[in-house]
């Protein structure tokens, strides 16, 4: 089992490695935010917009939200992650409101932000709690409408392999390439209608899309959900 210490000491090693590095935002996040296509339903926010970076990690994806004048704030599990990330930002001559939180404790009063940005992360579930417990604190955070995206994984991923099924829909992971979540608990989906079905509780109106990648011998597989809140 691994337990929040333990990830925790992961992730802030895994992003202290590259403190030094250049970083790039993740391709889907400037595809939804920039690009127009068919079955996207999303208001572009305007510049001014408030949004919560959840798991920001090095911060790719936080310097281009600032870049494109959103009031940018985000979450990540340490401060050692925190001040890795805002001293990059400050080395861009950006600037944005990091905070230590967790997917069940987002430290922001309720319906404090229009967009919620989830990169790979909504799905990581620490003991005792479940994704839908991070979902309605997602939602707690979103003022009434706000959207939220997320990438989510999908249950024919590598991460899952040889993983532990549990009662609630998590898997306890067994192998990571990366090294970082062997024994955490990750939730994945098989289908979109999974995947709809679960969210609905705490979120309406559905954009959709999937990602299968093969990384050279690591099959990457993930949906991509644009919703609002209920």
């Amino acid at each position: 089992m691994t337990d929040q210490p333990a990830i925790n000491a992961n992730f802030e090693s895994f992003y202290a490695k590259r403190a030094g590095a250049r970083t790039y935002p993740t391709e889907f996040v400037v595809r939804i935010f920039l690009a127009q296509y068919p079955g996207l339903r999303f208001a572009k926010p305007a510049p001014g917009a408030r949004i919560l970076d959840v798991a920001f990690g090095d911060g790719r994806n936080t310097g281009f939200l600032c870049e494109q004048g959103f009031d940018v704030s985000g979450i990540e599990i340490t401060q050692g992650i925190v001040d890795q990330t805002t001293a990059r930002l400050a080395g861009q001559g950006l600037k944005a409101d990091l905070r230590v939180g967790r997917n069940t404790s987002i430290p922001f009063p309720d319906a404090s932000f229009d967009v919620i940005l989830a990169c790979a992360c909504c799905y990581y579930c620490d003991e005792g709690e479940a994704m839908r417990d991070n979902l309605r604190e997602y939602a707690r955070v979103l003022k009434p409408g706000g959207t939220l995206i997320a990438s989510v994984a999908d249950r024919a991923s590598y991460i899952f392999q040889g993983a532990e099924e549990l009662p609630d829909g998590s898997c306890r992971i067994a192998q990571d390439h990366y090294g970082n979540r062997v024994g955490y608990r990750l939730h994945g989906f098989a289908d979109r209608a999974g995947l709809e079905a679960y969210f609905s509780p705490t979120f309406q109106d559905f954009s959709f899309g999937h990602a299968s990648n093969d990384y050279f011998g690591i099959g990457e597989k993930l949906f991509w959900i644009v919703c609002r809140r209920t």
